[in-house]
């Protein structure tokens, strides 16, 4: 499942990513997070999973920044066209460890980004359980198909429209 916020985010989204997840019965929440490379967007992932644990419990998190980060600017020789917004009260601490130039994660081209993104999650993901939940997946798909067609033949025996007379 994906949930899309714009910049922190409120807590409704957080709250039904929190519900998901519990739902789950898995232990670790990974967050794959996209966003921009300013002093915000650097933020973000670390107060998300902050507001994760503190606001709902969820001590188990493991953000991951996706895209975009200083080393995809560099791999894909973005050019500077922003500058780090001096008002942010982040700006600082990301001048100094970044210097002031910003880049938009849509700087990026959608296949490239799909890329990462596709990379990101092969690198993360449980391939045995996800094994497992495709091959029950496909399991309870066979069995609804058999029900429905029990249904379906049974149903067709039947005159509905003289049922409700009596």
């Amino acid at each position: 499942p994906t949930t899309s916020g714009r910049g922190y985010c409120s807590l409704p989204p957080r709250q039904a990513m929190v519900q998901r997840f519990k739902a789950s019965g898995k232990e670790t929440l990974v967050l794959l997070l996209v966003g921009d490379f300013d002093p915000e967007g650097e933020d973000i992932a670390h107060s998300f999973a902050r507001s994760l644990r503190d606001d709902f419990g969820i001590i188990a998190v493991h953000p991951i920044k996706v895209a975009l980060t200083a080393k995809q600017i560099k791999e894909y020789k973005l050019p500077p066209i922003m500058q780090a917004k001096a008002t942010s009260s982040r700006y600082e601490k990301f001048v100094e460890q970044h210097g002031a130039d910003v880049f938009e994660v849509e700087a990026l081209p959608p296949e490239t980004l799909q890329q990462i993104l596709r990379s990101t999650i092969e690198a993360v993901i449980d391939r045995a359980a996800f094994g497992t939940e495709i091959a029950a997946e496909r399991e309870d798909a066979a069995f609804l198909e058999g029900v429905r067609r029990t249904v379906s033949e049974t149903l067709q025996g039947i005159d509905l429209e003289g049922a409700g007379d009596e």
